[in-house]
């Protein structure tokens, strides 16, 4: 299975997503495949400096819109999964990776720039659905978020207005355990007795379980 992490902005946690997803499968002994497509290289990075011992997905930098396609179709020959990082602001970058995609993630925070991005990457999906007449299917989700905040039911009224392309009700909340784990070396499934970091792992594994993988 190919699976996207997808949106134009830039932020959005697609990066975080990624990693994440590529150990929660590390930990079902897939074969996982993390294909970093953003120059900035941010998951590549975390993956890298991951402490010995923790189990890594093999990472591969492809940024090159034209070969994309064809690379991901050969390395979902080779590994059960392969999770694709979505470069942001790339365009040809967003459409080759949706071309050969089985499901595409998209996160978005409770915010007017994040929701208008995610409005662009859904019309993309939208076509790339009808050009392949097969199955690309897709989800929103919510990440970064503040509960009861207004912005929070805003940006859920928006995002639950598209009812081909559903939203995720599992939301991934802001916090500081989340933005720390790239600088300590770990992901969320890393962590020895932080009762935190376990917390917000459950809630991404939750996610993945409702996106049905």
């Amino acid at each position: 299975m190919i699976v996207v992490f997808i949106n134009l902005k830039g932020g959005c946690a697609k990066s975080t997503s990624a990693v994440h997803l590529s150990r929660w499968l590390l930990n079902k002994n897939q074969s996982v495949a993390l294909v970093d497509t953003d120059p900035l290289s941010t998951s590549s990075i975390w993956v890298k400096n991951l402490e010995q011992g923790i189990p890594q997905p093999q990472v591969f930098q492809l940024t090159n819109p034209q070969a994309l396609s064809q690379e991901l179709v050969k390395l979902g020959e080779q590994f059960n999964a392969v999770v694709v990082d979505g470069a942001s602001g790339s365009t040809e970058i967003q459409q080759a990776t949706l071309q050969v995609a089985h499901l595409g993630l998209i996160p978005a925070q409770p915010s007017i720039l994040d929701l208008a991005a995610t409005d662009q990457t859904l019309q993309t999906i939208r076509q790339t659905q009808g050009q392949r007449q097969s199955e690309l299917k897709a989800f929103t989700f919510l990440v970064r978020v503040t509960p009861k905040s207004v912005l929070l039911e805003e940006a859920q009224e928006v995002l639950q207005s598209y009812p081909d392309i559903p939203l995720l009700s599992v939301k991934i909340p802001q916090r500081q355990v989340i933005a720390d784990a790239m600088g300590q070396n770990k992901t969320l499934f890393d962590y020895q007795g932080d009762r935190n970091a376990k917390a917000m792992g459950r809630c991404y594994e939750k996610l993945f379980q409702e996106a049905g993988l």
